[in-house]
């Protein structure tokens, strides 16, 4: 049985050799792999996920216990994120991230790979601060109260963004095809 959140967070703070390594086992990937869909490109997205755990690791002793480990992170790496984008208006567009498929049919994976692509480039168009609300929820799964913790905005606002994104999205992807069963958001 792999250690609890807080027993790993309690090794590393008593200088177990290991424990942080084992951190950044659990939760570089899930890390990464928000952050690139953010800032739209990999090794922007690796830099930003390596200076997280070092800061983390240098800050360890100011998290709170009280929320989620990973929230506290991925906060770190937000922020950071945020400063990137605020340097380089980045404009790749996301169309080479696919998401995964659940049927094995040649034909319905190039099928759901083209409404994947038209999606992900959907959400490319849309301001920074709805898409990231939009990656937040829906590819990292956190819940409203975690994603306004994580970037600093009254609960009823993270709503909102939401809800505009979902319509923006939705409206997006309804001029761009017409093929309705394509917008499910």
């Amino acid at each position: 049985m792999a250690p609890s959140e807080d027993d790993l967070i309690h090794s590393v703070m008593a200088g177990e050799p290991g424990a942080f390594t084992r951190l950044v086992r659990q939760y570089e990937a899930p890390i990464y792999h928000s952050i690139v869909k953010i800032v739209r490109d990999h090794d922007q997205a690796a830099d930003i996920t390596q200076r997280a755990f070092i800061s983390a690791f240098e800050h360890l002793a100011t998290y709170d216990p009280n929320h989620r480990f990973f929230s506290w992170l991925y906060r770190i790496a937000w922020n950071d994120a945020i400063n990137c984008c605020h340097r380089k208006k980045n404009s790749q567009s996301l169309d080479q991230y696919e998401l995964p498929s659940s049927d094995p049919s040649p034909e319905d994976r190039l099928l759901e790979k083209e409404r994947d692509d038209k999606i992900n480039q959907a959400i490319a168009k849309l301001q920074y601060k709805y898409r990231v609300v939009l990656v937040l929820r829906h590819y990292l799964d956190f819940s409203y109260a975690e994603i306004a913790l994580i970037i600093g905005l009254p609960l009823s606002t993270v709503r909102s963004r939401i809800h505009t994104a979902r319509q923006l999205l939705r409206d997006e992807l309804t001029q761009e095809t017409a093929q309705p069963e394509l917008c499910m958001v």
